[in-house]
């Protein structure tokens, strides 16, 4: 069988010209970077009169190599490829032509010879410019609106000439071996900006998710160019971008698919597209089903969209490591799979989340975490996060769930096996955790318990903390007007006071010994730390009449229970989460579901 390779194209796209779908015949293959999914492969392409050994296949391409589908001798119509420029040292620069998309028209194994007898093609044998091909025109792209007048000239910097369409890349085509690019893009979402302090300096930086039609990328700036555009750029806006250092991505931290990211550096240049850009999409989700995420890893980062059910009250926490004060909101989402899940809301987002009107939830980019068999959702900093967005998906989920969805029995995968499927989880008793064996693991385990504060050692719950913002260590007074910090090897002629409540809890099956550190303190005292400690300080009384006054009070109770030693005796540490007042409401509609599971009687 006769196959007609395109003779003559591979001189044209070489000297920057262009041609469409060019048929060349494939000779060779060589691995040239990384493993797995950054793995890179470099082709010897034959167009019958020429061959060329630069030719890069895109990574979402590199299965058709690894299977053996595409192999030596295989003839291919190339249906779609971009061209770039690298430097070659001590000779200039390199035309590499980058194959995004590929048809095999006959494999190797029924070729079995290679075609022709092409002469290696270079540079040095090149001409000066590009020639127009009998057999193909060259296909010119569209007309485009006058780019030099519809650029914003934030960044005077930009060459207009860098936006000739022909030079604008798909962002999935982008790789480190690119050095001349310019991509249109919208920006789906931009972080606040974030500081840190090492023993290597300091520093700022801030990122953002970028996306075109073909595919999606996290850009970072650090530095100076934080200064430098994170004014200027603005969510869902489209701008032209080039001169940035692309790397491997950490997939650790973002659920973008692309093996790369972008790194804003001094040479980097920004330019605002105010020209039509709606052909370039918002934001580009890959929802999971809520039914399907039990079965997904802890620490997938997912896409979920989902109908805010119910949403917890907000909560105050202090970070372990930071010391820094955290917001956080759980938020219950559902959708037409039949499953719920709990998407936790930190900061700003948990401040202002309104769950009243029961909103469509889109999040790009959730981690899954679990605790003890159940799976929640949790935001990072990258999260994107729509409410009620204009989405095929949402309007049907609108539907859905205003027309009996909200009716519909659920099975939520953040309740423990076999409790109660709404609100905070499955509250147990004292000889249930302790039939559990909770805490006799190396983690510790956590558990809701409807309880009663049968008893506070008052006598130790407040003390002289460092004033510093990010510790709360225990000050010795010196006696004389100064007080030490041993953490920050330092005096303070001041300080604030912190709780550290001791006290019983009781429930209808037994009783433990609990501590509550400061924020949950607060909550079960009814009052702030500062409070109490000028109460302990200058009135006695009314500082023992506080802690009388919560003795026989009802909470709900969140724990961390762990198996501790002290002084050669294993016993267990159980931890205040969090402490809240009764919701009689929830708590009635729990005790029916637990009559009518233990009668076997519909109520």
């Amino acid at each position: 069988m006769g196959y007609n390779l395109s003779e003559g194209s591979l001189e044209i796209i070489m000297n920057g010209g262009n041609y469409d779908k060019p048929v060349m015949q494939v000779l060779g293959s060589k691995k040239i970077q990384g493993s797995g999914a950054n793995e890179r492969f470099r082709l010897l392409v034959s167009d019958g009169k020429h061959s060329h050994s630069f030719a890069m296949l895109a990574t979402q391409l590199n299965d058709k190599l690894i299977t053996g589908e595409l192999s030596d001798y295989s003839v291919v119509q190339i249906d779609r490829f971009v061209t770039s420029l690298l430097k070659n040292t001590g000779k200039g620069e390199k035309r590499v032509m980058i194959i995004l998309d590929i048809t095999i028209i006959a494999p190797g194994s029924e070729v079995g010879q290679k075609l022709g007898n092409p002469t290696t093609w270079s540079e040095e044998s090149a001409k000066p410019a590009a020639v127009q091909s009998p057999m193909r025109p060259i296909q010119k792209p569209a007309p485009t609106p006058s780019m030099s007048t519809n650029i914003n000239q934030t960044n005077a910097g930009l060459n207009s000439s860098l936006l000739n369409p022909q030079m604008t890349h798909p962002i999935n085509s982008l790789s480190p071996y690119q050095n001349k690019w310019v991509i249109k893009a919208r920006v789906m979402s931009k972080s606040a900006i974030r500081t840190w302090s090492n023993a290597k300096g300091e520093g700022k930086l801030f990122s953002m998710d970028l996306c075109d039609e073909t595919g999606e990328i996290r850009a970072t700036a650090f530095r100076n160019e934080v200064d430098k555009f994170y004014d200027m750029i603005q969510v869902d806006k489209v701008y032209y971008i080039s001169k940035c250092q692309l790397k491997t991505a950490n997939k650790q931290y973002t659920s973008l698919k692309n093996d790369y990211e972008m790194t804003f550096n001094s040479d980097t240049v920004v330019a605002e597209c105010t020209e039509d850009s709606s052909s370039v999409p918002s934001v580009k989700y890959d929802f999971t089903p809520i039914s399907e995420i039990a079965n997904k890893s802890p620490d997938t980062l997912l896409d979920l969209i989902g109908v805010c059910k119910s949403a917890a009250d907000m909560q105050e926490l202090t970070a372990r490591n930071t010391g820094k004060q955290l917001k956080k909101r759980e938020v219950t989402l559902v959708d037409s799979s039949g499953g719920a899940v709990v998407l936790t809301l930190w900061g700003n987002e948990a401040e202002t989340f309104d769950g009243s009107s029961n909103p469509v939830v889109a999040a790009k980019g959730a981690r899954l975490t679990e605790f003890n068999g159940s799976k929640s959702l949790s935001c990072l900093a990258s999260t994107m996060l729509r409410y009620n967005p204009d989405l095929p998906e949402a309007h049907k989920l609108r539907g859905w769930y205003d027309n009996g969805g909200a009716n519909m029995d659920i099975v939520n995968i953040s309740a423990r096996a076999g409790g109660y499927s709404g609100g905070s989880g499955e509250w147990i008793t004292f000889s249930e955790a302790e039939a559990k064996q909770l805490g006799s693991g190396s983690k510790g385990d956590y558990f809701s318990l409807l309880g009663v504060l049968t008893f506070t050692f008052a006598d130790n719950a407040v003390y002289k903390a460092c004033p510093q913002e990010q510790c709360n260590k225990k000050l010795v007074d010196q006696e004389n007007g100064q007080y030490r910090c041993e953490k920050c090897n330092r005096e303070y002629p001041n300080y604030k006071y912190r709780l550290l409540l001791g006290a019983n809890v009781s429930d209808p099956t037994g009783d433990q010994r609990i501590t509550a550190f400061n924020e949950t303190a607060e909550a079960m005292l009814g009052k702030s730390s500062a409070e109490i400690g000028q109460m302990f300080e200058y009135n006695k009384s009314a500082y023992a009449r506080l802690f009388e006054d919560v003795k026989f009070k009802t909470f709900v109770f969140k724990f961390r229970t762990k198996m501790e030693v002290y002084s050669d005796e294993a016993r267990l540490k159980t931890v205040v989460v969090n402490a809240q007042p009764v919701d009689y409401k929830d708590a009635n509609a729990r005790l029916v579901r637990s009559i009518s599971a233990l009668c076997n009687v519909g109520i």
